[in-house]
């Protein structure tokens, strides 16, 4: 894949980059705060519809290896996905603004079914873009590949929120609106131009008596893999142990710190510049060097000294530590990034691509959803138990830093070569049986 190549396939992550932001962060803000909506809520609707979702990423990518659209095996459901994503993104105003005026258990299961309808679309677009990914790129290619793409994602997530704060200056349902269409606007074109004549055509799909086995068989195989089991750990013990620190930075940084919003607001860019730092130095120099394992294993011990640093900063309150401490981070999880998704493309087959892209993104999706609550959780019992602010924050981020550990152990007993072998043999046995 030549360089232009990439970098126009990356646009599709830019745009979900900054579609992300206008619904995880924009529209969930308006419904607590503008709209008066409970934030429990609020978090079970957003947060809730948009990870249930990610159920589908399995069904969804065995569907996609074995049916094709038109010819085109991933670029036509990434396409559909991101669509349909748009739509209900520049639907959203209308909807929270109805159910914030008519809060009745009927209404709240229906936004919830719109909530779960955006998930499902985002993470059918996420699991056959990824496929496509690791279709058109080779084991070499896939560390700089997974740099620029998550780069440009980064770039999206970073524009949206400086963006958004000259659009949103002032709240009115006008200009959330035009936010929402604006960012739905952009998506589509994106989506469109990066996918555009990627894909070549694929050869005729599988028939259609073997495909309810074909799923059957494929769902054992990554049962009885063991190489699957260990790299799914590995992904969901350290997502899961990373972004517990999302509900709690900027809290702890008011808490210990006294800091004030704008302050602990500055946390974002420490973490973002890290992270970029991270993406890029690891995908374009560090892995095709040194490989993707040891690369992934170095973020996750800079993620772990980083936590530290910042249960050391809490208990002793030397705020010179903190820009340090996130910066570290967000170096740490960019090489975790780059090396675990690098990873994640490597760990499939060439038959069942989205099948094995899908499971990995469940086990993410599944990571990523209650860390935040997990964190909050944490800290609020350790208050309740008589410890201090500054006591229960650092056994947060020891808790963290334990659980970066721990999957860097998962994670040395991950080998592509021999998961390539157990998934072949695994394969053939399941196949008799089958037969």
């Amino acid at each position: 894949m030549n360089r232009f190549q990439l970098l126009r396939l990356g646009l599709f992550q830019l745009a979900a980059g900054a579609v992300s932001v206008i619904f995880l962060g924009v529209v969930n803000r308006v419904m607590r705060v503008e709209l008066g909506i409970d934030l429990f809520t609020v978090s079970v609707l957003v947060g809730g519809g948009h990870y249930l979702g990610a159920l589908v990423a399995i069904p969804f990518g065995h569907y996609s290896d074995s049916h094709t659209v038109f010819g085109y095996r991933r670029s036509v459901y990434a396409l559909s996905g991101a669509i349909l994503t748009a739509l209900i993104l520049a639907a959203s105003p209308f909807v929270v603004t109805w159910l914030a005026q008519n809060q009745t258990p009927i209404n709240f299961s229906l936004a919830f079914l719109f909530f779960l309808l955006e998930g499902i679309s985002t993470f059918v677009a996420g699991t056959a873009y990824l496929s496509l990914i690791t279709d058109l790129t080779s084991e070499k290619e896939r560390g700089g590949a997974t740099g620029v793409v998550w780069t440009l994602l980064m770039v999206g997530i970073i524009f949206t929120g400086i963006s958004t704060g000259f659009i949103l200056k002032t709240y009115s349902f006008n200009s959330f609106l035009t936010l929402t269409l604006i960012g739905a606007g952009l998506g589509v074109a994106l989506a469109v131009i990066a996918l555009l004549n990627q894909e070549g055509r694929a050869a005729q799909a599988a028939s259609p008596s073997r495909k309810a086995h074909d799923l059957k068989r494929s769902l054992q195989l990554m049962i009885r893999s063991s190489q699957a089991r260990w790299f799914a750990g590995f992904l969901l013990l350290g997502m899961f142990s990373f972004f517990m620190q999302d509900a709690v930075l900027e809290p702890f940084g008011g808490e210990v710190f006294a800091m004030g919003v704008a302050e602990t607001a500055r946390f974002n860019a420490y973490l973002g510049v890290g992270v970029i730092l991270g993406m890029v130095l690891g995908g374009a120099w560090l892995i095709p060097r040194f490989g993707k394992p040891i690369i992934t294993a170095i973020g996750c011990g800079l993620m772990t000294i980083a936590f530290g640093l910042l249960a050391v900063a809490a208990l002793s309150v030397k705020a010179n530590l903190l820009s340090v401490a996130i910066t570290a981070l967000g170096f740490g999880s960019g090489l975790f990034t780059v090396g675990g998704v690098a990873l994640m493309m490597d760990m499939t087959s060439s038959q069942q691509t989205g099948l094995f892209v899908g499971a990995w993104t469940l086990v993410q999706a599944v990571a990523k959803g209650p860390a935040a609550i997990a964190g909050g959780a944490i800290q609020s019992s350790l208050l309740m138990l008589g410890l201090t602010a500054a006591q229960a924050y650092s056994a947060v981020f020891i808790v963290e830093a334990i659980g970066i550990t721990l999957s860097i152990f998962f994670l040395s007993r991950v080998g592509v070569k021999m998961f390539k072998q157990e998934v072949e043999s695994l394969g053939s046995v399941l196949a008799q049986v089958v037969d």
